[in-house]
């Protein structure tokens, strides 16, 4: 169950930033390509996720 909701917790804040960037860049009129974008944050939530569950694992031995 903790990692079903530490895979959440990482989902929506690259969500979060996601949206963030889309935000800021058409407000300066720049069109992103959405999925390039969408590979590139899936990849992001993976490379956390996967960190926090490594670290977490240190720190218990």
């Amino acid at each position: 169950m903790k990692h079903i909701l530490k895979g959440a917790v990482v989902v929506v804040g690259v969500m979060i930033i996601n949206m963030i960037i889309h935000i800021i860049c058409n407000v300066n009129g720049v069109e992103l390509n959405g999925t390039v974008m969408s590979t590139m944050m899936a990849l992001v939530a993976l490379f956390l996720y996967e960190g926090w569950i490594k670290l977490e694992k240190n720190v218990e031995d």
